[in-house]
């Protein structure tokens, strides 16, 4: 089992010390982040990273326009040169370029919506994209029909605020704007939304012109781990909205849920404010 966390700031490497492999983001390329990760540091991680058996991936989950691509062919060429563990890419843009770059091997394929049944997801590996990140709205029935021989391909998001919504209408601008807000509240990441009718509240960002709305529960497959390890070997944790220390505490708890142990306690127990989920894991969602 291969745990992999996104980190939120370059002091969270170090203080991460209990897990497998950082998942890096930059300003230019993704989205949903809290620092961005200029290639130097990217390549000061790869060096502690490396020292200490550890990976490191590059996120690069933006959909990119014609005039963006040649941008973007300069940063996987410094990523190849900073020799990262690999790269979880959203648009095929980026596959594409990697291939010219003769570094497709490095390669994770990552979208929250199109990898949702098995036959997807082999149907992408028969098209030359070695490993897979499966979507949130992926079944656990589906999950379990990937092959078990492959399972060093396959990985899943087990914990964290899973994105419902995402739009270019700057709804944090607008709404700073009107109310006239402070502006530095644009960047602020413990805004949230409330409707009328329910207590829920949604938690909301808005980075490079783009809106993101993420559930108001939290992800949580700490009860399926050791099932789910049949089947897929990368687990990830997204600790945007968290506490390093709190994500810590996670990182253990799902090395004792891969024995078998059951934590859903000691999980409430670290934050009795929290609401999980298992979310579309056991809800099958559109054709069946």
């Amino acid at each position: 089992m291969e745990i992999i966390v996104k980190v939120n700031k370059l002091e969270d490497v170090y203080t991460l010390d209990n897990v497998d492999a950082y998942l890096l983001a930059n300003r230019q390329f993704s989205y949903r982040f809290v620092e961005s990760f200029c290639i130097n540091k990217i390549n000061k991680v790869r060096k502690y990273a490396h020292e200490n058996n550890k990976k490191v991936y590059v996120l690069i989950n933006k959909i990119f326009k014609d005039d963006e691509l040649e941008k973007l062919e300069v940063f996987l060429t410094k990523l190849k040169k900073a020799k990262v563990d690999g790269i979880f890419f959203t648009d095929f843009a980026v596959f594409m370029l990697a291939e010219k770059l003769e570094m497709s091997d490095k390669c994770i394929f990552y979208h929250e919506t199109f990898l949702r049944n098995t036959y997807d997801i082999l149907t992408y590996q028969e098209s030359g994209i070695k490993k897979i990140i499966c979507s949130k709205d992926m079944h656990l029935k589906d999950i379990k029909l990937l092959p078990k021989e492959k399972k060093d391909s396959y990985g899943i998001i087990c914990f964290g605020y899973i994105p419902l919504y995402e739009s270019q209408r700057k709804i944090l601008t607008h709404y700073i704007s009107m109310n006239k807000l402070p502006k530095s509240l644009i960047h602020s990441t413990t805004l949230s939304l409330k409707e009328h009718t329910r207590d829920d509240r949604y938690k909301v960002i808005e980075q490079e012109g783009v809106s993101s709305i993420f559930d108001s529960k939290v992800y949580s497959y700490l009860s399926y781990i050791k099932e789910l390890s049949e089947n897929i070997n990368m687990f990830i944790v997204d600790s945007l909205f968290f506490e390093t220390s709190y994500i810590k505490e996670v990182v253990e708890l799902i090395k004792k849920a891969h024995l078998g142990i059951d934590v859903n306690e000691q999980l409430i127990k670290l934050d009795e404010s929290i609401s999980f989920t298992d979310g579309f894991l056991n809800k099958k969602i559109g054709l069946m």
